[in-house]
């Protein structure tokens, strides 16, 4: 009995930490995330003049209306990058002061 409530003890914790990363590598992978969408954008750009959105929908730069959506589409990716980054600083902040108080 002992032993099985030690192995759920372990698993939950496991479950909880599994996913979390740190504060500065959180900054990274938002700023990673970025770039290769940027990538990709571009990338389509300049061999077909289209871009494909990780939607599937693909824009036409031709058109006022491709343009529009390329525009709406980037400043999304660039909002989210920009919210990930913020709040990985305030963690970083908090994380200071704590280590402060201690």
């Amino acid at each position: 009995m002992q032993w099985e409530s030690r192995s759920v003890i372990e698993y939950t914790n496991t479950l909880k930490s599994g996913v979390t990363y740190d504060f500065a590598f959180a900054e990274y992978l938002s700023s990673v995330n970025f770039y290769e969408l940027l990538s990709e954008v571009q990338v389509g750009l300049a061999k077909e003049g289209k871009a494909t959105l990780p939607s599937g929908i693909e824009v036409d730069l031709s058109s006022p209306g491709g343009l529009l959506a390329l525009q709406l589409f980037m400043e999304n990716v660039d909002a989210t990058r920009q919210a990930h980054s913020g709040l990985s600083r305030l963690g970083l902040n908090v994380e200071k002061q704590l280590w402060k108080n201690i």
